[in-house]
């Protein structure tokens, strides 16, 4: 079965219900976004999520702790991963900064330093609380996030993997969607696990589209710069080369289940039956 999935935050239970009864009936992958803490949100996933049978992740709140600034929120990230457990979450998405990093070559090597020895303070706490983090690429190329993996492999710090954004890295980096699916190749061969975010825009701002919104917006189809399959096509290459890695749509909630099934009813033919 394709592994594909759904984005919820903690925010308006209303909305949430039927995307967690949904994937709950069909065996689709929810990742939990941590960020506004509405107590009939949290119960409902509480009260939904324990004990289930579906695989489940969290994401932390970038607007509050990221890999720059662990060395003062690492308790922060603890707490997080607590409430993360809770619902049975395996890991959780941390992303790199709030803001874009310099890109001064002077202060390059500051920059990793600091980020790397955070990220050993991470490693410590997921090591004690048996957890893992998926480092989220954001405002940067894959130059950096290659540079940011040979140091963490360097430092053997295991419970470290990635999750790619399909958008971020149309916005915020000049690659292609192939370059960055040959990296997340090279980290998979290093041992590294994949998380994927799925979602479209028209590579000038973060706008978590659905196929519904690409399609009306006339975006879905290929371009010669990022994406030469178009969408929904490219969320199928991404499942075609990362079958195991889990992938969830990051779309407003009442789309998510029209366009979860769009996607799923435009299974390419070579994968029929899977």
């Amino acid at each position: 079965m394709p592994n594909f999935g759904f984005k919820i935050v903690d925010k308006n239970a209303a909305s949430l219900a039927p995307i967690v009864d949904y994937a709950m009936t069909w065996a689709r992958p929810l990742e939990v976004g941590f960020y506004f803490a509405e107590p009939e949100a949290l119960d409902l996933i509480g009260t939904r999520l324990i004990g289930a049978t579906i695989p489940v992740n969290a994401h932390s709140d970038q607007t509050r702790m990221h890999a720059f600034n662990l060395h003062e929120t690492k308790d922060l990230l603890a707490a997080h991963i607590r409430q993360a457990q809770s619902i049975g979450s395996r890991y959780s998405i941390l992303h790199v900064a709030k803001l874009p990093s310099t890109t001064r070559g002077s202060q390059r090597k500051i920059l990793f330093e600091r980020i790397l020895d955070n990220l050993e303070r991470a490693e410590d706490l997921c090591t004690r609380l048996d957890y893992r983090l998926h480092i989220e690429n954001d405002f940067q190329s894959i130059a950096f996030y290659r540079q940011l993996f040979e140091g963490i492999q360097a430092r053997v710090l295991s419970r470290l993997h990635f999750c790619f954004d399909i958008g971020h890295a149309k916005v915020w980096s000049d690659e292609s969607l192939d370059d960055w699916l040959a990296f997340m190749a090279d980290l998979e061969s290093a041992g590294h696990a994949l998380h994927c975010h799925l979602h479209a825009n028209a590579g000038f701002e973060d706008e978590h589209l659905s196929l519904a919104e690409a399609e009306a917006k006339g975006l879905a189809a290929p371009d010669g710069d990022y994406n030469p399959y178009g969408y929904p096509a490219a969320y199928w290459r991404v499942e075609q080369r990362f079958p195991h890695a889990t992938k969830v749509f990051e779309v407003k909630p009442e789309q998510a289940i029209a366009n979860c099934e769009a996607v799923l009813a435009a299974r390419p033919a070579s994968l029929q039956g899977r």
